[in-house]
């Protein structure tokens, strides 16, 4: 079998998924490799032709089972690197927010990886995100989350990369 090498950055997109209550949608996953658990938005990679909001839209069908997913308002970039299943992944993250009313998520075509990795979904607001010891990926998201909220989405979006809090599953 030849050695993986993944896209160097690979291109992704992350959604904030945000219910008439002011939560944020998270996937509950477990590293397949590791067994570590983690929470963290929808999203993926941008496929060769895909915008962003293409490649959101069919992110949130695939993992939610989420159709008719609304335009979303570009706020925050994110540089990462991380390993998960055994590999490690260089990412640029461009993080869309989308108002969408409660609904509970049914995937609808998960990755063989996906499929054995997510464990469920969850709602969490902002304060919720700040007290979880949980692992949520991005480590600290219930802050710039609490201020997207209070200050509305910004007039460009804003770098949210913070490389000493760029953990790994096999970290946590």
């Amino acid at each position: 079998m030849a050695a993986y090498t993944p896209q160097v950055p690979r291109q992704t997109v992350k959604l904030l998924l945000v219910d008439e209550e002011d939560r944020v949608l998270l996937i509950h996953a477990k590293d397949p490799h590791t067994g570590r658990e983690a929470r963290y938005p929808v999203g993926g990679g941008i496929e060769a032709g895909e915008s962003c909001q293409q490649a959101a839209a069919r992110e949130a069908r695939e993992e939610t089972g989420l159709e008719g997913l609304p335009m979303g308002t570009s706020v925050w970039t994110r540089d990462d690197t991380y390993r998960f299943d055994g590999r490690e992944w260089q990412v640029h993250e461009e993080w869309l927010l989308h108002s969408v009313p409660h609904f509970d998520p049914a995937p609808a075509a998960l990755s063989e990886v996906e499929a054995r990795s997510v464990m469920g979904f969850g709602w969490w607001t902002a304060a919720e995100l700040m007290r979880t010891s949980d692992t949520v990926f991005p480590a600290g998201l219930g802050t710039p989350f609490a201020g997207l909220l209070r200050d509305g989405p910004p007039d460009v979006p804003v770098d949210i990369t913070r490389r000493s809090l760029a953990a790994n599953w096999a970290d946590s």
